[in-house]
């Protein structure tokens, strides 16, 4: 800890040029944050556009269940997303217990597998 500290009391450039490059990672990350939320705030302007051009009196209950059917249909994503990690997590276990049986059946022959090329 004493070492870290003093290394930071040494190199007092290099702590300044990680925290810039630490703020202008953070300034990226939040620029394309705010982008994405203005292209699904134009997308959502736009869906709500075509609803009341095509029928002014009925906007409010289109949109009321389009919003309803795409969160139905992100609920069904996110399930379908869980379980495939699910899945993944289950094939990647498996894997490591192959690769441990495979070992140590070369163990019990003493053969060496060969190296790959």
């Amino acid at each position: 800890m004493e070492e870290t500290l003093a290394s930071i009391a040494n190199h007092p450039g290099a702590v300044v040029m990680a925290a810039l490059a630490t703020l202008f990672l953070c300034y990226f990350i939040f620029k394309k944050i705010v982008k994405l939320g203005l292209f699904l705030l134009l997308i959502a302007l736009a869906v709500g556009g075509y609803y009341y051009y095509k029928t002014p009196a009925r906007t409010p209950q289109n949109l009321l269940q389009t919003i309803e059917e795409t969160r139905d249909k992100s609920a069904r994503l996110l399930e379908t997303g869980k379980h495939a990690y699910r899945k993944g997590q289950e094939l990647y276990e498996k894997s490591k217990e192959l690769t441990r049986d495979a070992a140590e059946l070369f163990k019990s022959r003493n053969v060496e597998p060969e190296p790959e090329k």
